[in-house]
């Protein structure tokens, strides 16, 4: 029997800010039943937030009135590599443990794939104990992102990670993915068919061009991790010395303070750190931006990252220091500048939007205006999603 419930699996919800938030507020403002399946907030701080128990488990209905079902963190993510593998696997048991009871009460599972592919664990008891449906919508491709952060491909290991994805995706009735990319990379262990879903921005921000004041400001917005590769960034930046631009990077992460003794230590010149700022601030930030800037390490060249869609969004000119979708993307529709993460490149592009006109800023802009109103145009995609997701009535 049919009970219409729609479960959300998700390593983060609110109160932290994640595209999921927004997906499952407007599935609500449908009159879906939905509930959430999630653990105690705690990200980025590796702290948790205030108001909330760090309980085994425990059921709340603190936002929307959306049933949100919450399982213990384990702290210390940010610190150690093994606390943070620890709590990827405590995320996997313990959501696994409560689906094999509650289960069966939903009609369909949506599984919001961030971070490791672990997180999806409770997939393997909703198909083959529970016999349902599950969604999965990943954002982050498995087994690639375990080599890129830098664990070695041994022969076991690739068959052992090969094996699990393969089950993951085995229980999954309909696989999506965020960034076309990613397509080919699990063609190998799934022959259903893989549907592309981009990310879109949560927040209506088109702005107009700023006004020149006779310095380019260009902001990276976002974690400031390894990842992100903003050493490279800071000492091509650096390198220029020049009093023409201004470099800001706003937000935080467990590279921040190694940064901000690095700029310390070279003495480099018009480089900011603002902290991380509330999401409501943002538009203000892109307000006194010029150029908004993208950079990832090479071994992360599939993914598109969130904040693409929103500086198109913003309509600001995109300067990617990055390979792979999104630079193709930047150079195809013509919304900014995209070099290959190298020193020299980098530097050069730094120069190259210096020197740009007045018109061009404006033609990137339009561009990326264009963009987000049509491949990432929220309602389209929110669509395309709710094909696969509604439970019935």
């Amino acid at each position: 029997m049919s009970t219409g419930k729609l479960l959300i699996l998700t390593e983060r919800f609110y109160p932290e800010e994640f595209l999921i938030n927004d997906l499952a507020a407007e599935w609500v403002a449908r009159n879906w039943k939905v509930e959430v399946l999630t653990q105690v907030p705690s990200y980025p701080h590796d702290r948790i937030f205030d108001s909330y128990r760090n309980l085994l488990f425990q059921t709340t209905s603190e936002w929307n009135g959306i049933p949100v079902h919450r399982v213990r963190t384990l702290l210390g993510y940010n610190r150690s590599v093994v606390r943070k593998i620890f709590n990827y696997l405590n995320f996997a048991l313990l959501t696994s443990l409560w689906c094999l009871v509650h289960g069966w009460k939903y009609e369909r599972v949506f599984i919001y794939h961030t971070g490791p592919l672990t997180m999806a664990n409770a997939a393997v008891i909703l198909h083959y104990f529970c016999r349902k449906k599950c969604v999965i919508w990943t954002q982050d491709i498995w087994p690639d992102a375990v080599y890129a952060y830098g664990f070695k491909p041994a022969l076991w290991k690739k068959l052992l990670l090969d094996s699990y994805v393969r089950l993951i995706y085995s229980c999954c009735s309909t696989i999506g993915i965020s960034s076309p990319g990613f397509k080919e990379r699990l063609r190998p262990y799934t022959g259903k068919e893989i549907h592309y879903f981009p990310q879109w921005t949560q927040q209506d921000i088109s702005l107009p061009l700023k006004k020149p004041t006779g310095k380019m400001v260009f902001t990276f917005a976002g974690n400031i991790g390894s990842v992100q590769n903003l050493e490279l960034v800071l000492e091509a930046f650096g390198s220029l010395q020049t009093d023409a631009a201004e470099l800001r990077l706003v937000g935080g992460g467990v590279h921040l303070e190694r940064l901000v003794q690095l700029v310390k230590k070279k003495q480099w010149r018009n480089i900011v750190f603002t902290g991380r700022l509330p999401r409501e601030r943002m538009p203000e930030i892109f307000q006194e931006s010029d150029v908004l800037l993208l950079s990832l390490k090479p071994e992360f060249s599939l993914t598109v990252p969130a904040k693409f869609q929103a500086y198109l969004a913003a309509g600001r000119p995109i300067f990617g220091i990055i390979t792979g979708d999104t630079a193709r993307m930047i150079q195809a529709y013509e919304v900014g500048i995209a070099v290959s993460p190298e020193l020299a490149s980098v530097r050069q592009g730094f120069l190259d939007f210096l020197l740009q006109k007045p018109e061009r800023f404006k033609q990137w802009s339009q561009n990326a205006q264009e963009l987000s109103q049509t491949l990432f145009k929220r309602e389209n995609i929110i669509q395309q999603l709710n094909q696969y997701c509604q439970p019935s009535a």
